[in-house]
């Protein structure tokens, strides 16, 4: 079996409830433990939403990544994906800081506005 985020062969197989795919276990329970998500579904997911995965034993084989064209342009295609769903994430998160910096630059402009017409009241008010 496949991890569905490493795309390498598991030793330790794992399941995720949340999306159905099957990941290597450290890989899974870190991503989980540092952000609470799925990594694929983006759903709210804890520890206990993981399910061992139990595979009989057998030799580990190594992984015939890059053994074949084939192979190859695989595996160059799941990394091209990775990296578009990466640059998406990294584009909804700088929509977000725009939003966010515009506010905080409309709220200082408001501030700056009222502090100005303060001031010249005082200086009214004193002549």
């Amino acid at each position: 079996m496949k991890c569905a985020a490493s795309g390498q062969t598991t030793r330790e197989p794992v399941l995720s409830l949340k999306s159905g795919y099957v990941f290597e276990r450290s890989v899974l329970e870190r991503h989980v433990q540092a952000l609470g998500t799925d990594p694929v579904s983006g759903a709210s997911m804890s520890l206990e939403d993981i399910v061992v995965v139990r595979v009989p034993a057998g030799p580990i084989l190594p992984s015939p990544t890059s053994s074949s064209v084939p192979d190859l342009l695989s595996t160059l295609q799941n990394e091209w994906d990775a990296t578009v769903l990466e640059i998406l994430a990294l584009r909804k998160e700088l929509a977000s800081t725009r939003e966010k910096l515009s506010m905080a630059l409309y709220e200082n402009d408001a501030a700056a506005r009222v502090i100005a017409r303060l001031v010249q009241e005082r200086d009214e008010a004193r002549a």
